[in-house]
C-alpha cells in the first residue's frame, strides 16, 4: 500500500488539516498473475472512511493497527481525517467538523483520488468517539453508505452526557464546546439515537450496522444497550465482541472482521475505459 500524508487548507474549518490515506498500489504479484494495471483511466476503488477516537490525529489507525495490510488484501482505499476533540460536530464554540467530514472532505478526496461515489462502495467506521461519528454520519446520510461500524463506540450520546458529563446542568468542557447545552444536543443531528429513530420512521433504506466492543471495555454495557435499541427500531445489526479493552489493540483484532463482514468487492472497479 502507498501511504499518503496529506495537508490541505479546509474552508469548513478555516485552517490547515491533515488526512492519512492508504492507497492500493500495483506490485510484482499483479504482473506475474496478469492482473490489470491499476494506474489507468477509469479505475475506481471502494473506500472506508475510518475515524479516530477523541484527541486522535489522522495517523493513529495506520500507526497503531495493521489497517494498511488489511486494506491491501481488499484493494480498499482507507481515508482517516484528523478531528481531534470535535465530537464530529459543527461545534457550538468552534469549527464545523461535521460539515468538513460529510461535505468538504468527500468532495476534496473524490477530486484527488479514484474513489467510487456509489453507496455500495462507501463504508464508514470508527473507534470510540469515531464510532459515534461513523453512526452519526450513517444516520444523517444513509444514502451514502452501505455499512457503518463502531469499535468501542461512544453511542447514544444523550445518555452518555446525562450519565457522565452533565453536572448541575453544566456540561464538561469538551461537550460544552461541542454542543453548548443538553437542550441543543437532544433531538438534533448530534443525537444519534434520535436520528436513528427518525430515519427508520421515514422508511429510509438504512446501512447495515456492525457494533464491536471488548469484554473489558468500560463502554461495554452502553454498547449492549445501544445494540438492543437499534434492533428494536428494526436495524440490521451485527454484534461482535472479544477479549480486550478500550484500545487500538482491540480495534486491530476486530477491524479485519469488519472488513470481511462488509462484503467488499476485493478488486479495483473498472469502467468501460479500464
Amino acid at each position: 500500500m502507498a501511504i499518503i500524508d496529506l495537508t490541505f487548507r479546509s474552508a469548513a474549518l478555516g485552517y490547515n488539516t491533515t488526512v492519512t490515506v492508504c492507497f492500493p498500489e500495483s506490485n510484482g504479484s499483479d504482473r506475474r498473475t496478469g492482473k490489470p494495471y491499476r494506474y489507468k483511466p477509469g479505475v475506481k476503488y471502494q473506500v472506508l472512511w475510518l475515524l479516530t477516537g477523541g484527541g486522535g490525529d489522522s495517523s493513529e489507525w495506520v500507526r497503531l493497527t495493521n489497517i494498511e495490510r488489511y486494506a491491501a488484501e481488499k484493494n480498499l482505499i482507507v481515508i482517516t481525517p484528523a478531528t481531534f476533540l470535535s465530537l464530529y460536530t459543527d461545534m457550538y464554540y468552534g469549527e464545523k467538523h461535521f460539515t468538513y467530514l460529510t461535505e468538504e472532505l468527500p468532495r476534496v478526496m473524490r477530486w484527488m483520488l479514484p474513489i467510487s461515489d456509489k453507496r455500495e462502495d462507501n463504508f464508514i467506521a470508527g473507534f470510540s468517539m469515531g464510532g459515534y461519528g461513523a453512526f452519526k454520519s450513517a444516520f444523517a446520510y444513509p444514502e451514502r453508505f452501505a455499512a457503518a461500524g463502531s469499535f468501542g463506540g461512544a453511542l447514544d450520546m444523550v445518555s452518555i452526557v446525562k450519565s457522565t458529563h452533565l453536572h448541575d446542568g453544566v456540561l464538561d468542557r469538551d461537550f460544552l464546546l461541542a454542543f453548548g447545552s443538553l437542550e441543543n444536543l437532544e433531538h438534533s443531528v448530534n443525537d444519534d439515537m434520535y436520528m436513528a429513530e427518525k430515519q427508520m420512521k421515514a422508511a429510509k433504506d438504512m446501512p447495515k450496522l456492525f457494533i464491536s466492543v471488548g469484554k473489558d471495555d468500560f463502554t461495554y454495557s452502553r454498547n449492549v444497550e445501544t445494540r438492543d435499541k437499534l434492533v428494536d427500531l428494526g436495524y440490521d445489526v451485527t454484534w461482535d465482541t472479544g477479549e480486550g479493552t478500550h484500545s487500538y489493540e482491540y480495534c486491530d483484532s476486530r477491524i479485519r472482521v469488519f472488513l470481511e463482514w462488509a462484503g467488499l468487492k476485493g478488486t479495483p472497479i473498472y469502467n468501460t475505459e479500464g
